[in-house]
């Protein structure tokens, strides 16, 4: 009977030191729904770059923050990852862990295990969990391609699914504008035969 209180006191005490992050960062900028998304620059965990300011104007992004010991983090990752393989193309999907009694190890051993392929940010030092007010785990944010914050949500919901699937549609549909746009291909138009001059003829 320990085990199980041991596991709630650890999640009681991560989740107030999240709220001490929160709280440092509400005197600076707001990420209430509608305001500008805090611009960051970060590695993945395999070194990947990654720069929200490359995809103002682009594509949306998808946050999401999470733990190797939160529950429903690891519950809804069946999730994230299904929604990764079909709008990966549209969304810019990136989990960042809080960095909160976790590690690089742990992250890689949870995703050998499941055989999931998303890119993991390491928060070790709290500082994007602050800036986004992130308050407990699991916690989800859309920002649109304006590069404001959506929709923020602690658990997956329909709206968040709906918002997405929405936004990719969006996508294919300015694809196939720019597509019908296009000139025609040059291999379609009747071909040009070139002409002898003939004596007389001024060329």
């Amino acid at each position: 009977m320990k085990y199980p209180m041991l596991k709630t006191l650890q999640y009681l005490a991560c989740g107030a030191l999240l709220s001490g992050f929160a709280i440092q960062a509400q005197a600076g900028q707001t990420t209430r729904v509608g305001d500008p998304a805090p611009v960051f620059s970060s590695q993945t965990i395999t070194g990947q770059h990654f720069n929200l300011a490359d995809y103002t104007g682009k594509k949306p992004v998808y946050l999401k923050f999470w733990a190797t010991w939160c529950s429903y983090c690891k519950a809804e990752m069946p999730h994230l990852n299904s929604i990764k393989q079909q709008y990966g193309d549209d969304i810019e999907i990136v989990t960042i862990n809080v960095g909160m009694n976790d590690s690089v190890a742990k992250i890689n051993h949870f995703f050998q295990n499941q055989g999931y392929s998303l890119p993991v940010i390491f928060d070790h030092k709290g500082e994007l969990t602050a800036r986004y007010q992130v308050i407990g785990t699991p916690h989800h944010i859309l920002i649109d391609k304006e590069g404001r914050i959506a929709y923020r949500t602690f658990l997956a919901t329909d709206q968040l699914d709906q918002m997405i699937m929405h936004w990719s549609q969006l996508n294919s549909s300015a694809a196939s504008v720019r597509m019908s746009d296009k000139p025609k291909d040059i291999m379609a138009l009747p071909p040009v035969y070139p002409v002898k001059a003939l004596a007389g003829d001024v060329l």
